[in-house]
């Protein structure tokens, strides 16, 4: 575009001030337009919300059990060295981490023959029967993949998707969740997520105390100096609060305040707000290309004139 063209396009939107009641009598003139573009959009949001299937979240409340040492010796060997720790707040980002890692999804799902398919094989959930139905690649009468076996990393996705979890410091609980298409299966996933998680941390503490308690008998006969052994004494005390700990109750770093329920209503999707915001995108694309038509259009059939 040359200079001459340039000063004539700016001089054209110059000479022509925009007013109120013109501006509203080019929208008038296009309102047919206008609304039937806001009626598209609306519409065709509506039908993707209503075929869009309903999420169900189920979620809970645990407090973090901030007692023992947490199956190592590190505050004790800590404390000998004229140091000092807090372990108070480890526990609660020690199973949010736990329940985020990969390592114990691969858990999950080899020990929970019920999770890995309500994630990726549901189909939808029938409200009459209130069970879940699975597409044709599981078999869910005799617990069989009738197709390949999604790899566990493939899953892990979906998983981070549909779970959350959250440490909050300042109470010392934990709250987790979980969305689904059958509220059913949204309980039983955050339960099974829930003990699994605790068990597996039992377990783990219970083999490193067990062994640091193997480690700790033999050494102690050999030591000779009496400050050494005194702190040694500790840290053996510290594995068997360890193994008591581990060994009493039906969970051992977290206590359920809030188990987890069944939804009655669902959470998602909130079809008449999408389909509403739709419209109102709609509404203003169709006000914009109103205006740009109307202001462009002597523009260009000036330019082809000349």
């Amino acid at each position: 575009m040359t200079d001459i063209e340039n000063t004539r396009s700016n001089s054209y939107f110059q000479d022509t001030p925009l007013q109120l009641k013109e501006l509203f009598s080019i929208l008038w003139k296009g309102k047919i337009l206008i609304i039937m573009i806001a009626a598209v959009s609306f519409i065709i949001a509506a039908i993707g919300a209503l075929n869009s299937p309903d999420l169900y979240r189920s979620s809970a409340i645990l407090n973090v059990v901030e007692r023992g040492g947490g199956g190592n010796i590190t505050s004790a060997a800590i404390s000998f060295a004229g140091l000092s720790v807090a372990q108070k707040g480890v526990k609660g980002p020690r199973y949010v981490n736990t329940v985020r890692s990969r390592a114990f999804f691969k858990h999950l799902v080899e020990t929970d023959e019920d999770f890995l398919p309500a994630l990726m094989a549901a189909q939808r959930y029938d409200k009459k029967s209130e069970k879940l139905i699975y597409d044709s690649s599981y078999d869910v009468v005799n617990k069989k993949w009738l197709a390949e076996k999604p790899h566990y990393l493939e899953a892990y996705y979906y998983y981070i998707q549909q779970m959350g979890i959250v440490f909050h410091r300042d109470r010392n609980i934990i709250d987790i969740s979980i969305e689904h298409i059958s509220p059913f299966a949204a309980r039983d996933m955050v339960e099974s997520i829930i003990f699994k998680a605790d068990t597996m941390l039992r377990t783990l503490d219970l083999e490193v105390s067990s062994e640091s308690l193997a480690y700790l008998t033999k050494a102690i006969p050999n030591t000779q100096q009496i400050a050494i052994r005194g702190a040694m004494n500790e840290m053996v005390m510290s594995q068997l609060e360890t193994q008591m700990m581990a060994s009493i109750g039906p969970t051992y770093i977290i206590q359920v305040v809030d188990p987890p329920f069944v939804p009655l209503y669902r959470f998602a999707p909130n079809r008449t707000f999408r389909s509403l915001s739709a419209g109102v995108v709609g509404l203003v694309f169709g006000i914009v290309f109103i205006l740009l038509r109307h202001f462009l259009k002597p523009y260009i059939a000036s330019n082809k004139k000349d």
